[in-house]
């Protein structure tokens, strides 16, 4: 048997191994958001209510392209605008240090501190 036969086996096998669990898994999410869906009385939107919502949109695109919409904005308006983009991109930023589990940069080893595995 060459290399590639032998991951192709070892994947295939894990694959099959970890399917149990996937599929369950699956399963118990699909059975709560359906118990969610029915719980909030959810539905599909009807074809009126899509409409409406195209028309908005429609609507918001051509009062954002005349001119006059940016010159009637206050800049008490403007300011409170960046104060809440200032905001999201601090959660953004604290939401990377979270994930880096480091406040500046990536807490990356060295080559010569790995060992080698021959």
């Amino acid at each position: 048997m060459n290399n590639a036969t032998k991951a192709l086996s070892t994947a295939t096998s894990t694959a099959v191994k970890l399917s149990g669990p996937i599929v369950y898994n699956a399963k118990v999410a699909g059975q709560i958001a359906k118990q969610v869906y029915i719980r909030e009385g959810m539905a599909p939107p009807s074809g009126a209510q899509i409409e409406a919502a195209k028309d908005a949109t429609l609507k918001f695109i051509k009062s954002a392209r005349s001119a006059n919409t940016w010159k009637n904005i206050s800049k008490d308006q403007y300011l409170k605008a960046g104060l809440v983009a200032a905001e999201a991109y601090t959660f953004f930023l604290i939401g990377e240090i979270i994930g880096r589990r480091n406040i500046v940069g990536y807490d990356v080893k060295s080559a010569d501190s790995h060992e080698e595995h021959h």
